[in-house]
């Protein structure tokens, strides 16, 4: 993590403390949140928290990856074809504007409240600001290198592996990072309203119960995993693409 990372949890952290303090029957301090973790990891309703964070995680990466199978595709499509990106670039704006809530609901509906419903959900949530990174990434193709692949007659197969291919990585694991960081929330959101698996359905548990040092707990479990896996996503594209001078190195 960035220093500037570090110094902004770290001001969170006092402000939660100062909030907890100017106010403990509203808001639980760190150190109870952080006395019920090993409550929260070990036992819970319909599993413990881990067999809840396994299940949220399962569904994160499928999500990303189909999200992902979508995206590069097609954003490179509408790189590579003018009539592709004209028909594309019509609905996208409409697509990206659906209210998450929506598409939520509507999901769960129509797959009955299945891990499917979930899937589709942040799919259809998620894909398209993925496609639109990819798409920026595909079209910052260096042109004369293209013009040098027509003029040599190099197929279009070649043209989408040697040339494309390198140029959209970047953009790839770019849109990797900001859909895992979509994703969590959206396969949360979708398990609150009706999961009986996943750590949305532990929230909804601990909030009916009104313990809200326990909710805490269990979303800084999720959270502290998940912003691990963000670090990790990081500094994997730091290290394959140093050597390009756009991507952030850390300080």
């Amino acid at each position: 993590m960035s220093r500037r990372g570090l110094g902004g949890g770290v001001v969170v952290l006092l402000c939660w403390v100062l909030a907890s303090a100017l106010a403990p029957t509203l808001l639980p301090g760190p150190l109870a949140v952080a006395e019920r973790l090993p409550e929260i990891v070990a036992s819970g309703p319909g599993g413990n928290g881990l067999t809840h964070l396994g299940r949220s995680l399962l569904r994160v990466a499928v999500a990303t990856a189909v999200g992902l199978a979508v995206a590069v595709p097609v954003g490179v499509a509408m790189a590579v074809d003018d009539r592709i990106e004209a028909g594309v670039s019509v609905w996208l704006p409409f697509w990206m504007t659906i209210p998450t809530l929506v598409v939520v609901l509507v999901g769960m509906v129509l797959f009955s409240f299945s891990d499917l419903s979930v899937v589709a959900a942040v799919v259809v949530a998620a894909t398209p600001f993925a496609t639109v990174s990819v798409h920026e990434g595909a079209a910052d193709v260096d042109r004369e290198l293209l013009d040098m692949a027509a003029a040599f007659g190099v197929d279009r197969r070649s043209v989408l592996r040697e040339i494309y291919l390198p140029a959209i990585l970047p953009a790839v694991f770019g849109s990797a990072r900001y859909l895992l960081s979509m994703v969590w929330k959206i396969v949360v959101l979708a398990e609150t309203f009706g999961m009986n698996r996943g750590m949305g359905a532990l929230f909804r548990f601990w909030f009916n119960e009104g313990d809200l040092t326990a909710l805490l707990a269990a979303l800084a479990l999720f959270v502290g995993v998940m912003v691990a896996l963000q670090a990790a996503v990081t500094g994997a594209e730091r290290r394959l693409f140093h050597w390009r001078e756009d991507v952030p190195t850390a300080r």
